[in-house]
C-alpha cells in the first residue's frame, strides 16, 4: 500500500515537467483541470482506505498535495507571463497605451517618464525632443509632476541623462508598473486571523487596490453604513478589475456568517488604480499611485494599506517619504517572488511597514519575499476573505497579510496618536519568529 501511494505522488510530480512543455496559452486552464484532476482522484483513492491509515498518512500526504498545487500554478507562471509588449486596450478594443519590459525585468508605459519639475523648469525640458501629455499639481503631497513620452533614442536613462540638468536627472524616472501581491489558494486548511476584531473603533484607513465588488453581500453592512468610499484613477474607458481589492477590503470590513471584520467600525477609502493586462494580472502606473497617494492624504486617511509591489522608483520615493513626514503610516506587502528575489517597492522603502505572510503552524509563505526591511509577518496562507464572484474563498500571499497589520497599527494609533509609539508597542507584542531579534524572514515577528 505504502508503494501505492508513493507511485500516485511520483507520477504526479513526474508529469510537471512534461506538461510545462507542452502547454501553450491556450491550453493552461485544461492542463490545470487535468493536474486537479489528478490530484483529486489521489486523494479519493486515499480517502477509500482505512481510518488507521489515513490517520497515520494523511499529514505527508497532504502536505505533498499542497506543494504539488502550488509547483503547478508556479510551472503555469511563465506560460501567462506577460509578452515584451501588451497593448492595453479599453471597453471598445481601442489601445491606450503599451505596458512594456524595461530594465531588470520590470513593466512600465512604453517611452512614458514622470519627472518633478517648477515652471522654469519645465520650460526648459520643453526644448527637448518629447511630448508632454500632463503637468498634475499634487498640493498634498507638494510636488508637481510632468508626464512625457521620448521617441525610441531617448528611451533610456543614460541617453535622458545627457539631455538634462543633473538636478532634473534626479527628480526623473519611468512610468513603472507595479502588481498586486496575492495567489488564489486551493488549499482547504483555514488559516485563523484573529479571535475577534482588531478593534472595535471607528477608524478611518486607506487602501490602494483594485476596485471593489460594491455589491458583494459581504459589504452589506459597510454599504448601508456609508463605511466605503471609493475614487477610481483609471481612464473612464478603462474596464476595473475588483478581484484583489475585493479579497483586500473584505478582510479589514467584510462581515457576514462567515467572514468576521477585522475592522468592523471601520471608514474604508479605496483608492482604484489598477488595469487588466490579462485574466491572471493586474497593472497600476506609477502616476496613479501618486494620484491615489495624494487624494489619501487630503481626505486625511492616517494608515494606508499597500498590497502591491513593484521597482524602485525616484518619484515613488519622493511621495512615499513626504506621506510618511506627514505623519502618516504606509503599510506595504513584501512582495511574492521568493526567498532569493531582490526587495520591491514601496515596501523596502524606509520607514514603510513591510508585511511577510505566514501559514498556520507559523511558517513563511514559500513565495514571501525576504530582507532587512521585513518589519512584521501576519497570516496570509489559505486565509478565508471575499471574492469578486459574490461568494467566499481562499487567498495567499504578502496582500493578504498586509491588511492584518494595517488594521492593528491603526487602532494602536488611534489611541496613541504617535506613529513611533504605536510601532513600539506592536513590536513589543510580536511573537519572535526564527532567529532571536529582528531578522530578514519574520522581521520583528509575528502579529495576529
Amino acid at each position: 500500500m505504502r508503494k501505492f501511494y508513493f507511485s500516485v505522488l511520483l507520477l504526479a510530480t513526474m508529469q510537471q515537467p512534461a506538461q510545462a512543455q507542452l502547454l501553450n496559452t491556450q491550453g493552461v486552464l485544461n492542463q490545470i483541470n487535468v493536474t486537479n484532476r489528478q490530484l483529486e482522484a489521489t486523494t479519493e483513492q486515499i480517502q477509500r482506505k482505512t481510518e488507521r491509515d489515513l490517520q497515520r498518512l494523511k499529514p505527508p500526504i497532504d502536505s505533498t498535495l499542497e506543494k504539488l498545487t502550488d509547483t503547478t500554478n508556479k510551472l503555469v507562471d511563465p506560460l501567462v507571463k506577460l509578452p515584451q509588449q501588451l497593448p492595453i486596450l479599453n471597453r471598445v478594443g481601442q489601445p491606450l497605451f503599451v505596458d512594456v519590459e524595461v530594465e531588470n525585468g520590470w513593466r512600465a508605459i512604453q517611452r512614458e517618464w514622470l519627472i518633478m519639475v517648477n515652471e522654469s523648469e519645465l520650460a526648459s525640458l520643453q526644448q527637448l525632443p518629447i511630448t508632454v501629455v500632463e503637468k498634475t499639481r499634487f498640493d498634498e503631497l507638494e510636488m508637481t509632476l510632468v508626464r512625457f513620452h521620448v521617441p525610441a533614442e531617448l528611451d533610456s536613462l543614460a541617453a535622458l541623462k545627457k539631455q538634462l540638468a543633473p538636478e532634473l536627472v534626479a527628480r526623473l524616472d519611468r512610468n513603472h508598473i507595479y502588481a498586486a501581491q496575492a495567489d488564489a489558494s486551493t488549499n482547504t486548511s483555514e488559516t485563523q486571523l484573529t479571535k475577534g476584531s482588531a478593534c472595535e473603533a471607528p477608524i478611518k484607513i486607506g487602501m490602494i487596490d483594485t476596485a471593489i465588488k460594491m455589491d458583494h453581500p459581504a459589504f452589506s453592512l459597510a454599504r448601508s453604513s456609508s463605511h466605503i468610499i471609493t475614487r477610481n484613477f483609471l481612464d473612464e474607458t478603462l474596464a476595473q478589475p475588483d478581484a484583489h481589492g475585493t479579497a483586500v477590503a473584505g478582510l479589514l470590513i467584510g462581515n457576514n456568517a462567515e467572514l468576521k471584520p477585522l475592522l468592523p467600525n471601520a471608514n474604508l477609502y479605496a483608492a482604484s488604480v489598477f488595469y487588466a493586462r490579462n485574466d491572471y494580472a493586474q497593472g497600476a502606473t506609477m502616476m496613479n499611485l501618486v494620484r491615489a497617494l495624494n487624494w489619501l492624504l487630503a481626505e486625511n486617511v492616517s494608515v494606508i494599506n499597500m498590497s502591491l509591489a513593484g521597482p524602485d522608483n525616484q518619484i515613488l520615493a519622493a511621495a512615499i517619504a513626504k506621506t510618511i513626514n506627514n505623519g502618516k503610516i504606509l503599510v506595504a506587502a513584501a512582495g511574492n517572488e521568493g526567498p532569493a528575489a531582490p526587495a520591491m517597492y514601496p515596501a523596502a522603502y524606509a520607514n514603510v511597514i513591510a508585511v511577510t505572510a505566514v501559514d498556520r503552524d507559523q511558517k513563511i509563505y514559500r513565495w514571501a519575499n525576504r530582507g532587512a526591511h521585513i518589519y512584521f509577518a501576519a497570516p496570509g496562507v489559505s486565509v478565508l476573505t471575499a471574492r469578486s464572484n459574490g461568494g467566499l474563498g481562499r487567498e495567499s500571499g504578502t496582500s493578504m497579510a498586509a491588511p492584518v497589520i494595517s488594521a492593528l497599527v491603526s487602532c494602536v494609533f488611534t489611541k496613541t496618536n504617535s506613529a513611533s509609539v504605536a510601532l513600539k508597542i506592536l513590536q513589543e507584542q510580536a511573537i519572535d519568529l526564527g532567529e532571536p531579534g529582528r531578522d530578514n524572514i519574520f522581521g520583528y515577528g509575528l502579529l495576529r
